[in-house]
């Protein structure tokens, strides 16, 4: 056992790729993949309950980067994020507050390992979030439906691997996630809602997101 935990230790560290990172480079992918609140909208519509913003949802981007070392690549991403926020258990009532999330972000990545057959790096980012929320509230005596956008500042961290996908193709994928931030006014979506509404004004709200991407140098 401790001899099969060496080879795969001496694999996953030593072993050089079919083409490693380089110097110069430019890379282009795309991710694909699926994220859930950390925290709840902060908007309320009886004492104790609370609206959640995004359950579960999907989310795919596009992102651009120069190696300008074999290390270290800076560039910049956008994505697209499409959540529901509604309850999994509800009878005839319901309450839901879909986001549409669009980032728009300047990005840096860290590769520990660039010349290896897995290579893990780590992604950084930092700028705009526009996001978008529909409220409804029809439960416990309220009815409300809202919608309001808000453009914030935004940023995210993260850990991913990847592999090569042939000899020498460019093409590589792998597997990431990531923790993301930004905030939100709510005091835009409870306007003029019912008296039992209310919101935590200019919240922080967070999700994680894990996704399948695809990359192509040269």
């Amino acid at each position: 056992m401790k001899q099969i935990l060496y080879s795969f230790v001496v694999l996953f560290v030593c072993v050089p790729s079919f083409a490693q990172l380089m110097q110069g480079q430019h890379m282009v992918g795309g991710r694909l993949g699926l994220g859930f609140q950390l925290v709840n909208s902060g908007i309320s519509y009886t004492d104790s309950d609370r609206v959640d913003w995004g359950t579960l949802g999907a989310e795919y981007g596009l992102s651009y980067y120069y190696l300008v070392t074999e290390h270290i690549g800076l560039g910049a991403e956008v994505s697209y994020g499409d959540f529901e926020g509604g309850d999994f258990f509800v009878s005839s009532d319901k309450v839901d507050d879909r986001t549409k999330l669009v980032n728009t972000m300047l990005s840096m990545r860290l590769t520990a390992n660039p010349s290896n057959l897995f290579r893990l790096y780590i992604p950084l980012g930092a700028g705009l979030t526009t996001a978008q929320q529909k409220l409804h509230i029809r439960r416990s005596g309220v009815d409300c439906d809202h919608t309001a956008t808000d453009t914030s500042f935004g940023w995210f961290f993260g850990a991913g691997l990847e592999f090569d996908i042939g000899r020498d193709s460019g093409w590589s994928m792998g597997l990431e996630g990531r923790c993301n931030t930004f905030h939100y006014n709510t005091d835009k979506l409870i306007r003029d809602a019912p008296d039992a509404v209310k919101g935590d004004g200019n919240r922080r709200l967070s999700y994680m997101s894990f996704h399948l991407r695809i990359d192509k140098r040269f």
